[in-house]
């Protein structure tokens, strides 16, 4: 038995998939507490898997990105000028690993005490290979700032540091959010998994340290889900929420992937899927006409306001209490042209996306995938609990995992995800990537992955050179990037 969890922009749902899916769904209102709570009568949380997704509470705070300032120290060392990033501190670590300048321990005191804002971001630049100057400044700041608030850069593993700066700096904006949801989940289930926006699952401390991998994981959720419910293969999955509706393509099975992802204006090395989203869905007010915007629950769910749900309603349709919306009806005609607008509008998106089948997913999915497959000329399928298909997607899901490697035989070290360890074998190309994939999947496996799930590792990056003095060659230095990648875990296939 597995259980997903998805909090989303209206509603957060939940799914129990064993030989049998069970599903609930409850208002954002009603806090994830009690989604915990109701769980916990019909599963046994302490003992049976737990994932959750939260990207869209996590996509609202950075829809604040600016209203949040966040303390920047950088440790750039020598070379461009990054003061336009943040606070530049003394203090330098050469593209190997090693600490050529110390920190000047009494500058940052002095830069943090004068700081009035809430959340710090530390990134060295070479940090990736030796975090040992971030943790010196982490250690300084935790005089002022409490753990939850302080981001490092070096977890996220890219060497490239403008990006990697920028990610860190979502993470100090976020990470409090994400470290609060884990202390509230771990009250129910001590060992339990976040979603990524890739559409993979992680523990929760590499979550915590490199939150932005949570950002945008409710398509990535719908998707997988949308493809296990239905077996598709290539489609345009349609989730049709209550303040949204999603937009996910599905290529060989696998949600597409965008890179370098702009939080504000400014690139980061955040990877996630690549969806579209339009500010309408199932609680889109309706007065005169459709409105982007969503002001509350409809009349057919206990509301007070007018909503294209209602609209269905008041065209003939029988959703929640239909009696309702009927009674709050003004005008036939203003429902039905509220629904062809928001018809228009999803069957448009989709001629401009391009693709043959529609997956449609979310509450509203049975109800409206029909005709909007008609208007945009494509094939639809609607799937068994497509009402819940993001929080199966999030339970179905298999653990995925990258690892940043680097060997330096002659200096007898290796780096994996920015901790330094000792190595002293000298090894060829082929053996050192192999090296890097054994070490992904002890990673995995000792977080609980089934061994089934960590077989297929792949090598996403490698680069590798020799290092000659006086004529001698004295070693190697090889990068490699290895993944165990996002995908349906064998528990399910």
């Amino acid at each position: 038995m597995v259980v997903g969890i998805d909090i989303g922009g209206t509603n957060t749902d939940a799914a129990i998939v064993n030989e049998e899916i069970t599903t609930i769904k409850l208002p954002n209102e009603a806090g994830i507490g009690e989604v915990l709570k109701r769980l916990s009568g019909v599963a046994d949380l302490g003992k049976e898997k737990l994932i959750v997704s939260t990207s869209l509470p996590l996509n609202l705070i950075l829809s604040r990105y600016h209203e949040i300032p966040t303390l920047v120290l950088l440790i750039p060392g020598p070379g461009l000028n990054y003061s336009s990033y943040g606070s530049v501190l003394r203090g330098f670590t050469s593209h190997r690993g090693d600490v050529v300048e110390d920190i000047d321990e009494a500058e940052v005191r002095k830069v943090i005490e004068e700081s009035r804002v809430e959340n710090v971001a530390i990134a060295g630049k070479f940090s990736v290979r030796n975090p040992e100057l971030e943790k010196k400044v982490y250690r300084i700041a935790l005089n002022r700032y409490n753990e939850d608030c302080i981001a490092l850069s070096y977890p996220i593993g890219e060497l490239n540091f403008p990006l990697r700066v920028n990610t860190a700096v979502v993470n100090a904006k976020i990470k409090k959010t994400v470290t609060d949801l884990a202390k509230l989940v771990g009250k129910y289930s001590k060992e339990f998994f976040f979603y990524k926006g890739d559409g993979g699952i992680i523990p929760v401390d590499i979550a915590i340290q490199n939150p932005s991998l949570l950002y945008n994981s409710s398509p990535a959720a719908v998707a997988i889900g949308a493809s296990y419910l239905t077996g598709e293969k290539n489609a345009i999955v349609v989730d049709i929420g209550g303040t949204t509706t999603d937009f996910v393509v599905i290529e060989d099975g696998k949600p597409k992937i965008m890179e370098k992802v702009e939080i504000a204006g400014r690139k980061t090395l955040i990877r996630c899927v690549d969806s579209i989203s339009i500010p309408f869905g199932g609680d889109s007010v309706v007065d005169s006409f459709l409105r982007p915007v969503r002001m509350g629950s409809s009349f057919a769910f206990h509301g007070s306001h007018f909503t294209l749900t209602d609209a269905l309603n008041c065209v003939g349709f029988d959703i929640g209490d239909s009696k309702a919306s009927r009674s709050a009806c003004k005008s036939r005609d203003i429902a039905e042209k509220a629904i062809e607008d928001y018809l228009s509008i999803v069957a448009e998106t989709i001629r401009e996306i391009g693709a043959e089948k529609i997956i449609g997913t979310g509450f509203l999915a049975k109800y409206l995938a029909p005709e909007i497959a008609k208007k945009a000329g494509v094939k639809y399928v609607v799937p068994e609990h497509s009402e819940a298909a993001n929080a199966i997607g999030v339970a179905v899901s298999r653990i995925s995992l990258t690892l940043y490697a680097r060997f330096d035989t002659e200096r007898r070290r290796a780096v994996f995800n920015g901790e330094v360890v000792k190595f002293q074998a000298a090894y060829d190309d082929e053996r050192l990537v192999e090296v890097a994939k054994e070490k992904v999947r002890e990673i995995a496996i000792a977080h609980g992955a089934n061994e089934e799930d960590v077989e297929d590792v792949r090598l996403v990056y490698f680069n590798s050179y020799t290092v000659v003095r006086g004529g001698v060659r004295r070693g190697m230095i090889a990068d490699v990037v290895v993944q165990i990648e996002p995908g349906i875990s064998s528990e399910f296939r």
